[in-house]
């Protein structure tokens, strides 16, 4: 256990600020980093179904459009009217909901939402995780500068966004956790130590971008 927890902090000593950086240093990095996230995760993916036997085209074919939905951040990263500091606004609003829902979800929740599928979430957790997210983004929206959120974006914006995120983000995590479930397995792989794989760590992402996505297309902020 206490090597496990070693593993999970130097992860995240080294992962952390590398994301940062893939981020806000360029297009290119981040190219990097978003096509890194969708390689590793398909391998996972893909290892893992054909080890349980369970390779259809179907799967492989849902599972590579689910995973390749984070390739819709590219587009918003290259958009004229959303900066690069959304980009890292919106990774850290997830990780946000993720640790909120988890710190809350294990020393206070009782009630499972569905423990058939996720053993240790709660309603407590996941309501907790979207409260901090909304509330994350409006204090950022209420004291950093107006200029890193697209223009003429309002604080109903920054709710519905934080709802985005909040919501979205643990749909991803249940999504995959089901898949897991189906395949027995607790991990997708080892590769992140401490962490699971990447698919593990990043599952969140893939239903955010794409809500994302197709919200500030909707609102008219992006295209």
């Amino acid at each position: 256990m206490k090597i496990d927890k070693k593993n999970r902090s130097l992860v995240n000593i080294i992962g952390a600020p590398l994301i940062v950086f893939s981020i806000l240093y360029n297009i290119y990095t981040f190219y990097i980093l978003i096509f890194s996230i969708v390689a590793f995760s398909f391998y996972e993916f893909t290892t893992l179904i054909v080890s349980k036997s369970k390779l259809t085209y179907l799967k492989l074919i849902g599972g590579f459009i689910w995973i390749s939905s984070i390739v819709l951040f590219i587009p918003l990263y290259e958009s004229n009217n959303i900066s690069k500091f959304f980009i890292l606004i919106l990774f850290s609003s997830v990780w946000i909901t993720d640790s909120a829902a988890y710190v809350m979800g294990k020393n206070f929740g009782k009630r499972k939402i569905l423990p058939s599928i996720s053993a240790k979430k709660t309603w407590l957790g996941s309501l907790s995780g979207l409260f901090f997210s909304i509330l994350y983004l409006l204090l950022i929206f209420k004291y950093l500068d107006k200029s890193i959120w697209p223009d003429n974006f309002t604080s109903t914006n920054i709710i519905f966004l934080g709802l985005i995120t909040g919501l979205f983000s643990q749909f991803g995590d249940f999504s995959e956790s089901y898949f897991k479930r189906q395949l027995n397995v607790k991990d997708s792989s080892h590769i992140l130590l401490g962490h699971g794989g990447f698919l593990d760590r990043f599952d969140s992402m893939f239903a955010v971008s794409f809500a994302t996505y197709l919200y500030l297309l909707c609102t008219g902020y992006y295209g």
